[in-house]
């Protein structure tokens, strides 16, 4: 997004609606003004109303993400859905992943929000493209925050709703594409905090130690 943009924006931050001359930053040239506000009103983004202009549901959602600071999108924490899947024999159903980061790691289906979704809707989609598993049914057990360190820089954060679901044995699974990963079932317990991914044994450890829904947060430092 251009800067004058950004201004523009910044200015409709703290108002309902503004006249034109208001929205108008004061070291921007009026031909200029007018060109990013017209590129603004195409877009959705800024509403043209016989109040005077105001930020559209385009706008709104935009805004949303953007730093109040600078008004440029700031890094946030994924949200992402974990299931863990077990079975009579003890075993949890894992994946693989083929891609960075946390390549050839070993943890939930997991994967991230999408916008429209609710978070069960999301939990079953995602075991259904990582497993090929559906109609299984799924208990939310909780909520853990992860942030993963290596050498002092913090590679990811994430939000991850937990969900619980069981099947009596192992049943055949494969993901929708094979290319980002496969999954098996294995005796977790066997695993080092190297083969897993960030929060996995502290995700274990809280669905074993309580039976109420758990709310938690930790910081994981990875080894190279």
């Amino acid at each position: 997004m251009h800067y004058i943009q950004r201004k523009i924006l910044n200015k409709l931050l703290y108002a309902e609606s503004l006249p034109y001359s208001a929205m108008r930053p004061s070291d921007v040239e009026s031909n200029h003004y007018a060109y990013h506000l017209d590129q603004l009103i195409k877009a959705g983004i800024v509403l043209k109303k016989d109040s005077g202009y105001a930020l559209g549901a385009v706008g709104l959602q935009l805004i949303d993400r953007l730093s109040q600071d600078t008004m440029t999108d700031r890094l946030q924490p994924h949200i992402v859905t974990a299931i863990d899947i077990t079975n009579d024999h003890g075993e949890t159903l894992l994946f693989k992943r083929n891609f960075q980061p946390y390549i050839h790691r070993l943890g939930f289906p997991l994967g991230k929000l999408h916008y429209e979704e609710s978070l069960l809707q999301a939990a079953t989609r995602e075991l259904k493209e990582k497993t090929g598993l559906q109609h299984i049914s799924l208990t939310q057990r909780g909520l853990l925050y992860v942030e993963a360190i290596q050498d002092g820089t913090t590679i990811s954060k994430i939000v991850c709703h937990v969900f619980q679901g069981h099947v009596e044995a192992s049943a055949k699974v494969m993901p929708e594409n094979a290319m980002r990963g496969e999954c098996l079932w294995m005796d977790h317990t066997v695993l080092s905090a190297s083969d897993v991914m960030p929060g996995f044994f502290a995700i274990k450890k809280l669905l074993d130690n309580s039976d109420k829904l758990f709310i938690d947060e930790v910081q994981e430092q990875l080894n190279d």
